[in-house]
């Protein structure tokens, strides 16, 4: 995500599942329906302690509560999780690099690891990819929850 998304005041769209049951979309698929709401979400100020938000679902009366960082603490994070990622992903490419023209004994052991790291390290560049500085509930959770928080732009899958 380009950091010129996190703003200070934060727009964002809560959304609630319609649906209990999935409906057919084609052989052996399941789709959900959800509706969204907008909403203007203050983040703290750089420096202040994390600000507790409480979504405003106009469909059910089970409010998710979410914890908001601020703009600074975003950015910090996504410049851990990006750096930790292109780390490990480097790792994978240089162990794979070993494993072909390296000298050492059982290469396809470093092959494996390599290719297990190039996948783990661009799995977590995804996830920073979607980090926005908001945590609770329908953030990253599997599955189709109740509620789900994205940012304006973004596509429920």
């Amino acid at each position: 995500m380009p950091s010129s998304e996190i703003a200070p005041v934060q727009t964002v769209r809560l959304m609630h599942r319609k649906n209990f049951f999935g409906r057919s979309a084609g052989w052996n698929r399941v789709a959900w329906d959800y509706v969204g709401y907008m909403h203007q979400v203050r983040r703290p100020q750089d420096g202040d302690s994390v600000y507790h938000w409480v979504g405003d679902c106009a469909v059910c009366s089970n409010p998710p509560t979410y914890r908001v960082y601020s703009v600074a603490a975003t950015k910090r994070v996504l410049k851990i999780w990006n750096t930790a990622g292109g780390v490990t992903l480097l790792l994978g490419l240089g162990a794979i690099a070993l494993g072909i023209w390296g000298p050492v004994d059982r290469g396809g052991f470093w092959i494996g690891g390599g290719v297990g790291a190039v996948f783990l390290g661009l799995m977590v560049i995804g996830l920073a990819e979607d980090y926005f500085g908001f945590i609770g509930p329908g953030i990253w959770s599997s599955g189709h929850p109740v509620h789900r928080l994205l940012l304006p732009d973004k596509t429920e899958d």
